[in-house]
C-alpha cells in the first residue's frame, strides 16, 4: 500500500505551479533584457569596426585634400542599409566628405572631442573615432547607424519568447499530468484496497470452504463406513441364510422317516416274538417295509448330503467375504516369495482364456525379467479378478491386453523421492470405459456398475488393499467409449527370501 501512495508526494500544487510559471516568466524577462544589451554592445563594436575601416580608407585623401575621393569611399559604406550617416573631417574640424539618408538628423559641423564615448538613443547609434597616417592624427570619421533591425529584434524576442511560452506550457502539462496521476494512483490505491478486501473475503470463504469440506469428507467417511457396514451386513445375512435354511431342511430330513422306523421296529419285535409260529406273509410285510426305509433312507442322506454342501458352501462365501475385507483393511495374511509376474500370468493363461470366452482375445505382451515380492496365489486371484471385470465391460467383445514391464521410476516422479525400479502389469481392455465420477468411485468398497446379483463391489478394492500390502501401487485411466487401463507397479525384489507378512 505504501508503494502505491509514494507517487502522490511528488505532486505540483497549483500554488506551486503558478510560482514555477512566474519564476520562468522572470528569467525569460531578463533573458530578453540581456539580449537588447548584447545586441546593442555587438552593433556598436559593428559600427566602430566600419569607422575604423573607413578611417583607414580616406587618410590618404585627407592628407591631400582630395574631397572626391573621400566622397567615393563614404558612399561605399553608405551601401550598407544599416548606416545612417557619415562624415569624414580634417585636421582643422572641416568636414571634408559626408552623406546621410533622407530624413535623417543633420551632420555636426565639426567633429565630436577625441576620446569621447559611442552614443546611442532608441533608433540611432553614434560613433567618432580619429584617422591617423602613422601615429599622426590627420582627422576624424563620424559613423551613424541604426540600432538592430526591428526584424532582427523581434525574431530574437520572438525566439526567447517561445522558450519562455514553452517553458511554461511544458511546467503545466507536467503539473496537470501529476495531478491526473495523482487521481489515477488514489484510483489504483482504492482498487488496491478493494482488492485487498476481496482477498480477504476469499481467504475467509477458502477457509469456510476447507473446513466445510473437511466436514464432507468426515461425512463421506461415515457415509462409507455405513455402506461398509450394510454391505457386510447384507452379505453376511445372505450367507446366514443360506445357511439356516440347509440346516432346517437338514433337520427336517433326519425326522422325516422317524415313525415309520418306529412302526417298523414295533412289527419286527412282534414277529420275533411269534418265534416259529409268526406269519410268513407279516413276516414278507415286515420285510418289504423294511426295504423301503432303507430305499428312502438312501435318498434322504443325499438330500441330507446336498444340504450339507450347501451350507459349507455359505461357510465357504463367509469366509471369502471375510478374506476380501482383511484384503481391503490390508490386514489379510500373506506368504510372499519371490516370483516373476511373466510366469505367473503363463501358468493361469488357460484359466484367464477360459474365463472371457469366445467373443474376446487377450493379448499378452510380456517384457519383464525382474523379480517381484508378493503372495503368488493373491497376485493369481488379483489377476484374475482384472480378467473378468475387463471382460464384463465388453459385453459385445472385445481385445484384453496384459502387458508387464520392467521401469525406473525417476526421483521427481517417485512418492519417496528416490529412483526407484518396479515390475509394471497392465491390464488394458477395449470396453465401454468409465466416467470421472465412476473412475473417482472404483476403488471404495461395494461400489460397482454391474446389476444386483453380479458384483459385490469389493474386487478393485481388496486387489488395492492387496497391492498397497505389497508396498505397490495402482492406477485406473479411462475414457468413456475408449476402454480402461489398470496398472499396478510392484517394487523390485532382489533376493528370494520368503516371509509371512500379516
Amino acid at each position: 500500500m505504501d508503494s502505491l501512495s509514494r507517487p502522490q508526494r511528488i505532486v505540483l500544487k497549483p500554488a506551486t505551479t503558478i510560482a514555477a510559471a512566474g519564476l520562468l516568466l522572470l528569467v525569460g524577462l531578463f533573458a530578453m533584457g540581456y539580449q537588447f544589451h548584447a545586441v546593442r554592445v555587438e552593433r556598436v563594436h559593428q559600427l566602430t569596426s566600419q569607422a575604423n575601416t573607413l578611417a583607414a580608407s580616406v587618410t590618404a585623401a585627407i592628407a591631400f585634400n582630395d574631397h572626391a575621393a573621400a566622397q567615393e569611399y563614404v558612399k561605399a559604406l553608405m551601401l550598407d542599409p544599416g548606416v545612417d550617416a557619415v562624415a569624414v573631417y580634417g585636421e582643422s574640424g572641416r568636414l571634408v566628405a559626408g552623406a546621410r539618408r533622407a530624413g535623417s538628423a543633420p551632420l555636426p559641423a565639426t567633429p565630436r572631442a577625441r576620446g569621447t564615448p559611442a552614443r546611442s538613443d532608441d533608433d540611432l547609434m553614434q560613433v567618432n573615432v580619429p584617422a591617423r597616417q602613422g601615429t599622426t592624427p590627420v582627422g576624424s570619421v563620424l559613423l551613424r547607424g541604426a540600432s538592430t533591425p526591428w526584424t532582427m529584434q523581434l525574431a530574437r524576442i520572438s525566439g526567447v519568447a517561445l522558450l519562455t511560452l514553452m517553458a511554461v506550457l511544458m511546467l503545466t502539462v507536467v503539473a496537470l499530468a501529476q495531478r491526473v496521476l495523482g487521481r489515477a494512483n488514489a484510483d489504483l490505491h482504492r482498487r488496491a484496497e478493494q482488492l485487498v478486501e476481496a482477498n480477504l473475503r476469499l481467504t475467509a470463504e477458502m477457509e469456510h470452504r476447507s473446513r466445510a469440506e473437511e466436514a464432507l469428507r468426515q461425512s463421506q467417511k461415515m457415509e462409507a463406513v455405513g455402506q461398509l457396514s450394510g454391505g457386510i451386513a447384507h452379505d453376511f445375512n445372505n450367507v446366514l441364510m443360506v445357511v439356516k435354511t440347509a440346516l432346517a431342511m437338514l433337520e427336517k430330513r433326519l425326522t422325516q422317516h422317524d415313525a415309520a422306523i418306529e412302526q417298523f421296529a414295533q412289527a419286527a419285535q412282534v414277529q420275533v416274538a411269534a418265534g416259529p409260529e409268526q406269519d410268513p406273509a407279516g413276516t414278507l410285510a415286515v420285510l418289504e417295509n423294511g426295504l423301503e426305509l432303507v430305499e428312502q433312507g438312501r435318498s434322504r442322506r443325499q438330500q441330507i448330503a446336498y444340504y450339507l454342501q450347501i451350507a459349507h458352501g455359505g461357510i465357504d462365501k463367509a469366509a471369502a467375504l471375510t478374506q476380501r475385507l482383511l484384503a481391503f483393511a490390508r490386514q489379510q495374511p500373506l506368504s510372499p516369495s519371490a516370483v516373476q509376474l511373466d510366469a505367473v500370468i503363463r501358468g493361469m493363461q488357460p484359466l484367464l482364456e477360459h474365463s472371457v470366452g469366445p467373443n474376446i482375445e487377450i493379448r499378452y505382451q510380456l517384457d519383464s525379467r525382474w523379480h517381484v515380492l508378493c503372495d503368488a496365489n493373491q497376485m493369481e486371484n488379483a489377476i484374475l479378478n482384472l480378467i473378468i471385470n475387463a471382460r464384463d465391460a465388453m459385453p459385445d467383445g472385445g481385445t484384453i491386453t496384459i502387458a508387464t514391464l520392467d521401469v525406473v521410476v525417476e526421483a521427481e516422479d517417485d512418492a519417496d523421492g528416490e529412483a526407484s525400479e518396479y515390475v509394471s502389469l497392465r491390464v488394458a481392455d477395449t470396453g465401454t470405459g468409465m466416467s470421472d465420477e465412476v473412475r473417482s468411485r472404483a476403488l471404495d468398497p461395494f461400489f460397482t456398475t454391474k446389476p444386483v446379483g453380479k458384483g459385490t463391489g469389493l474386487g478393485l478394492s481388496t486387489i488395492l488393499g492387496y497391492v498397497m500390502q505389497s508396498n505397490g501401487r495402482l492406477g485406473i485411466s479411462s475414457e468413456p467409449g475408449t476402454g480402461t487401463t489398470i496398472e499396478i507397479l510392484l517394487p523390485r525384489e532382489l533376493s528370494s527370501v520368503s516371509a509371512e507378512v500379516t
